[in-house]
């Protein structure tokens, strides 16, 4: 899961990246359109310019990438990955290893898509004619035409320049719903784990467990008598257990009510999860010790989450697979049972249950808190540099009307606010359709786990993500602040025909 998880999240970050630097690369061309142009008119041809464009970009992207595979060899990225499975598992310490695909990975493919990114969004902007650049000609939008009954000029202004804007808006929601998947991964991860956690001890309904190894001809008073046997089933390439359970009629300990019938049974929760069956289904089964399948039709779905189960009528069960009549080899109790230990594999308490329950919490939180910190970092930089890109291509703009006195809390209204719907209504829309992306990919990350898949969020986290979003642009709005009082009213005037 680690591994399945890194790569798409490193590849998601990989391309909103490239994209920003293509970005910039082309606010750099626009501003200096006018010495392309002169370049074009004394013979430069284009290939050279988008050499020279697209080589900084893709050397930076190289050096960083060689960076970023240096900290992740080292003790401070895998060293630190790695100390909950050997602070939990008892396993050697293993010696790094440097597979030549994840070395490409993070050496090779940054510049590479950097490369192709800026090639094809370069190339557009390189392809007109000298002319055109040298005078600087700016290209006109496409607008519908509409009328504002606003009779407030800021408001006026505000809408106007969002217009204009557009389409760098529409970059960053993209922008923003690619950083936020990073973060819904990391969550998804994080509430899984406390779900599985959670509906396992709750579920769990019973205090002990006996596992026969040589079963008794009785129940033990106060126990319960069920069957036990394990078969498998495919997910992805991988062969995940299913327990069947046979229980006699209503259990106490699960909410199961199995029909008579070999070829009846009762599945739960975890399996409607991953695999979508419903009530009327035919499902297969193997048995790998006999080399035979088993073939049921579901009658009913449990609640139960822990693994995957089936529950069938412990009578039709000891027909299929061939028991005495009376035979059993497990009893659950909620009272410690006299027992004679030689007769027994194991027994499981339930706070044995809550204690493994609580192992993929621990495993997993080092990779959650990278995630949702990276997708954190993420966010905040490309919102930062795409406000920034707008505030750039205004520049212009900033500095007339700096010049006509207009205070800088006077500018942050007619160029920012206008950002805060963009973001307000980006984040509603970013925020959810992230939220489905992951849910609909992550099965692939854990094919190889038979647990169940309740990854809703309660609605108060939605919330906190949405006015996190709120506030990072708050914060982000505050030092582009800055950025606009630095823009000379000379501006204007260097920029003049």
């Amino acid at each position: 899961m680690d591994k399945n998880t890194g790569l798409i999240a490193g590849g998601i970050v990989l391309a909103l990246f490239a994209y920003v630097i293509s970005v910039f690369v082309v606010h750099q061309i626009e501003q200096e359109q006018s010495v392309i142009g002169a370049l074009y008119a004394l013979g430069v041809k284009k290939k050279n310019l988008m050499l020279h464009y697209i080589t900084m970009p893709t050397l930076i992207a190289f050096i960083a990438g060689g960076i970023g595979a240096a900290l992740g060899f080292s003790p401070l990225g895998v060293g630190t990955q790695v100390q909950d499975s050997y602070s939990y598992f008892s396993i050697p310490e293993f010696k790094t290893v440097y597979p030549p695909y994840l070395i490409a990975y993070a050496v090779i493919l940054p510049p590479a898509i950097c490369a192709a990114v800026n090639a094809f969004v370069i190339n557009k902007k390189l392809s007109r004619t000298a002319l055109s650049l040298m005078k600087n000609e700016q290209s006109a939008g496409s607008y519908k035409q509409f009328t504002l009954k606003t009779k407030s000029f800021p408001r006026l202004f505000a809408i106007r320049q969002l217009v204009r804007e557009s389409r760098s808006a529409v970059t960053m929601i993209c922008g923003m719903l690619v950083s936020i998947m990073v973060v819904m991964l990391g969550l998804d991860c994080y509430v899984m784990c406390c779900n599985v956690r959670d509906y396992t001890v709750s579920d769990t309904k019973y205090k002990y467990q006996y596992l026969y190894k040589y079963p008794e001809k009785t129940v033990p008073d106060g126990g319960e008598a069920a069957y036990i046997e394990t078969l498998s089933t495919d997910c992805m390439g991988y062969t995940l257990d299913v327990t069947v359970i046979g229980i006699d009629g209503k259990s106490k300990y699960f909410d199961a009510e199995p029909k008579k019938g070999k070829n009846k049974a009762v599945i739960n929760s975890s399996l409607v999860e991953r695999y979508g069956y419903k009530v009327g289904d035919r499902v297969v089964f193997s048995d790998s010790a006999a080399d035979a399948d088993h073939s049921f039709t579901v009658t009913g779905i449990s609640e139960y989450s822990v693994g995957f189960t089936l529950f069938m009528d412990i009578g039709s069960m000891r027909e299929l697979f061939g028991k005495d009549e009376d035979y059993f080899n497990t009893v659950y109790s909620d009272k410690r049972l006299d027992i004679d230990e030689g007769r027994l594999y194991s027994v499981t308490t339930k706070e044995d249950v809550e204690r493994s329950a609580s192992v993929f919490v621990k495993l997993m939180f080092s990779l959650v808190v990278t995630l949702i910190a990276a997708g954190t970092v993420v966010f905040c930089v490309v919102m930062y540099l795409m406000l920034g890109v707008m505030i750039d291509r205004s520049a212009m703009g900033i500095s007339l009307i700096k010049i006509f006195g207009y205070r800088p809390k006077e500018i942050r209204s007619l160029y920012l606010n206008g950002n805060l719907f963009v973001v307000a209504v980006g984040a509603a829309i970013a925020v959810p359709l992230a939220k489905k992306a992951m849910d609909l990919i992550f099965p692939s990350f854990i094919p190889n786990v038979a647990c169940a898949m309740k990854l809703s969020f309660p609605w108060y986290l939605y919330v906190i993500i949405y006015f996190a979003i709120i506030l990072v642009y708050a914060v982000i709005n505050s030092l582009l602040i800055r950025k606009i009082r630095k823009i000379s009213p000379a501006e204007i005037l260097k920029n003049r025909e």
